[in-house]
């Protein structure tokens, strides 16, 4: 058996959240496991099922991770950020 992690997407447009894990043998009966267990009650657009294996995470030093504040102009604020902040004028 093979652990599953799930992320949902609850509006199109939406970050995909992480809701949980299903243990299942194959990809296709993790997807079914996670649309029944995570999906059946709640709204949903976008349903993705990770291998846990394939998750990859960043063993780097805090340091290394930490925001260089001295920069904000390389700040990424993403999409549907407001017009005077894409600007420059924060």
């Amino acid at each position: 058996m093979t652990i599953w992690e799930v992320f949902v997407q609850t509006e199109g447009g939406d970050p995909f959240e992480h809701v949980g894990q299903v243990e299942a043998p194959n990809g296709d009966t993790a997807t079914l496991a996670a649309k029944e267990h995570f999906v059946r009650r709640d709204p949903c657009v976008g349903l993705w099922v990770v291998d846990r294996e394939d998750v990859r995470s960043a063993s780097w030093p805090p340091d290394v991770l930490a925001s260089g504040h001295e920069k904000v102009y390389r700040r990424s604020l993403g999409r549907g950020a407001p017009d005077d902040v894409l600007a420059g004028r924060l």
